[in-house]
């Protein structure tokens, strides 16, 4: 038997006992009665009879109290009530039995013997019946009650008594079978009444353990759950709810989910979507939704009806989750691949440009200085020269914002960079702007490329310009954003920019000025600054008040670098022997022309092995080796390597047109080696030479 039903029947057993006490105890007195009015007792042994009736009377009395105590605690508080009650029933057997076999030997073969024993019988039958129960008790109340008088009938000798006795010992048995069959139907009903309750019980704490869980579940869920009944009045609507909506539940619950209209989508949206439910259907979709505070957001989820027994709808639930974030990190992942495609291309298209720039720059170069007297002719090299440094300012945009530029990042002060930009940034914005500088006191440093940071605010200052047509005011302005990033912002009372725009901004050839104003890399350059320097930018705009660049950098502790005194320039001119390897035909021409024109002697070569031949060959020494980085056959690299090993004594200036990530990759970029980027004009080339030369 399972230890619950065991337990439980205890229980019931010991109730059923205390529910059927009250007809056994009234047997009992009634028998005392009849016995002392119908016997000679009352005559012949009053002292007996008056003695046994009120033991029997006593014990009765404390049977009924005692049951009903049993009855009135709970089980775990009846201990004591349930001794008592066995020995108050205990004793009246004893009692009851002792005095029927005193009577029998007493008043043997007489009527008040016959009578003795009948009562006997009766009240074996109303123990057995009365405590059948139990049918451990009820045998032990039968051999208490019937057994000391089985023995006085036994230890007569006549016959009538054996007969007796033996009548007696067959009802006895009558008895104990009958007791033993109270007792299995008892058992049996019961087992089976508490197996039914306690199985209705635990499919009850089943049931209330699921529905547990699942209200657990959707308090807990990260989706917003809500339901509503069948005219969209929220019914109810869990914690996540709250926690994106800004609406408490009681602020929800009654309302309709039309709170949370954002005005993004027309009339035949919301029609398709309660025709889909209403028609008993699940919706699936995206829709804008607005927070309490105005907020909006992107919800993305279903709404399903809910049916009850007869299949009619009775709401509807729906599940839905807030896709903001991986929304606005989908848009990033694409506008960095984006990018990322762009950055190739112009890192390629730079490479080209930069090598046709050396040789436009290089040849204007020297044609100033050949056409130095002549004046319409020199103007001419001018504008070639001015058209050369635009291209050339292009290109590095290019490499910029794709992330691609070489950069030599340090620690910044940026209020000092502001500061020397100031007068810069005046001129270029012109007279009817005003530049305002709000420097923030002991502001952090971070470490990035001077030149870079240059760019952003010419950048922006430029755009600024362009955004206030009839003046204004433009406010660059620095401040620590917390212990980890400082703040660099720039800010106009312009034109602004409205929802259309504001996404493309950072697009790569993107532009809302007019043709031939603008490049469309302006902002893009910044962007790419910005990333490469591992900061953030955020930009907030409203049309007709102005545009707000915050770019958050971040904070470094490094003490800021000491002023080290400007190098004196180099002598230019020389007289050593230097090898080019270039090849690019054009590119080798120009090298060659530029530093023969500032007296040195020259070799070239078109190539890695080429070179290695003619260093070979030549009798005298070769100061210095000038070489493309990137070149079929033999990479620059790999050429001075192996020219090492023949003239350990000559130096090496590497010259590229590629990107400073590719360059990193070909090893030249190490600390103490000799760079040159493409495009260079021949006195920039010059000093760089002298400069080498010179250790």
């Amino acid at each position: 038997m399972e230890p619950e039903v065991r337990l439980a029947l205890v229980g019931e057993m010991e109730r059923e006992l205390a529910r059927r006490s009250f007809s056994g105890a009234m047997v009992y007195f009634l028998t005392i009665l009849v016995t002392a009015w119908t016997t000679p007792y009352s005559e012949q042994h009053p002292r007996v009879l008056i003695v046994v009736g009120v033991l029997t009377f006593v014990f009765g009395l404390a049977r009924i109290l005692t049951a009903r105590r049993l009855l009135a605690v709970p089980p775990e508080e009846a201990a004591g009530a349930k001794l008592w009650f066995l020995v108050s029933l205990y004793g009246i057997f004893i009692v009851w039995g002792t005095f029927s076999a005193w009577t029998v030997m007493l008043y043997a073969g007489e009527w008040t013997a016959m009578f003795v024993l009948l009562a006997t019988a009766s009240l074996g039958a109303g123990a057995s019946s009365s405590i059948a129960a139990d049918k451990g008790l009820a045998l032990r109340g039968l051999l208490l009650l019937i057994g000391p008088t089985l023995v006085s009938v036994f230890a007569q000798p006549d016959r009538q008594h054996l007969a007796l006795g033996a009548g007696t010992v067959f009802y006895l048995i009558f008895l104990l079978a009958q007791t033993r069959q109270h007792s299995e139907t008892f058992w049996t009903a019961q087992i089976a009444a508490h197996r039914e309750r306690i199985r209705g019980s635990a499919d009850r704490r089943r049931a209330e353990s699921e529905r547990a869980s699942l209200v657990a579940a959707i308090e807990q869920s990260a989706e917003q759950i809500v339901i509503t009944d069948v005219d969209g009045t929220i019914r109810y609507c869990n914690p996540a709810f709250e926690r994106v909506t800004g609406y408490t539940r009681k602020e929800a619950i009654g309302q309709n989910p039309r709170i949370l209209k954002s005005g993004k989508h027309d009339e035949a949206f919301y029609r398709d979507l309660w025709s889909t439910i209403s028609s008993g259907g699940v919706w699936t979709g995206r829709f804008t939704n607005r927070r309490k505070g105005g907020a909006l957001y992107e919800a993305e989820g279903t709404i399903t009806p809910i049916y009850d027994l007869t299949s009619h709808i009775t709401g509807y639930v729906s599940a839905i989750h807030d896709v903001t974030e991986r929304l606005r990190m989908e848009a990033d992942l694409q506008q960095a691949q984006k990018m990322e495609s762009i950055g190739r291309l112009a890192g390629g298209v730079a490479h080209d440009f930069n090598n046709l720039l050396t040789v436009i720059s290089g040849y204007s170069g020297l044609l100033e200085t050949l056409l130095a007297q002549e004046a319409k002719p020199l103007s001419y090299v001018n504008e070639i020269k001015r058209a050369t440094d635009r291209a050339s300012g292009l290109t590095r945009q290019l490499l910029t914002f794709s992330r691609k530029q070489l950069i030599r990042p340090k620690p910044l002060d940026l209020n000092v960079l502001v500061g020397e930009m100031h007068r810069i940034l005046e001129r270029l914005v012109g007279e009817d702007i005003e530049v305002t500088i709000a420097a923030a006191p002991e502001l952090g440093l971070v470490k990035a490329d001077h030149d870079q940071v240059n760019q952003i605010l010419l950048n922006l200052a430029a755009n600024a310009r362009d955004a206030m047509p009839n003046g204004g005011k433009l406010t660059i302005a620095t401040a620590n954003s917390g212990p980890r990033e400082v703040l660099l912002e720039v800010s106009d009372n312009g034109i602004g920019m409205d929802e259309s725009v504001r996404p493309l901004i950072f697009e790569p050839f993107f532009t809302t000025k007019e043709r031939g104003r603008g490049t469309g890399l302006g902002l893009a350059t910044v962007y790419g600054i910005v990333q490469q320097s591992d900061g953030r930018i955020e930009v907030q705009s409203v049309p007709g008040t102005g545009t707000v660049f915050s770019i958050y950098l971040p904070r470094i502790d490094e003490p800021p670098p000491e002023q080290q005194p400007a190098p004196s320039l180099p002598t230019i001119r020389g007289t050593e022997t230097i090898l080019v390897v270039e090849d690019h035909d054009d590119v080798r021409h120009m090298i060659i022309a530029a530093l023969e024109a500032f007296g040195y002697r020259v070799l070239d070569a078109a190539n890695g092995r080429a070179a290695i031949e003619i260093a070979g060959q030549h009798e005298g020494t070769i100061d210095l080796l000038v070489t493309d980085v990137i070149m079929p056959g033999m990479t620059g690299k790999e050429l001075a390597d192996g020219l090492s090993l023949l003239r350990p004594e000559t130096k090496v200036l590497f010259i590229s047109g590629y990107s400073g990530e590719v360059i990193a990759h070909r090893g030249v970029l190490h600390e103490g080696v000799a760079y040159l980027p493409k495009p260079f004009t021949p006195s920039v080339l010059a000093a760089k030479v002298r400069e080498v030369l010179a250790g």
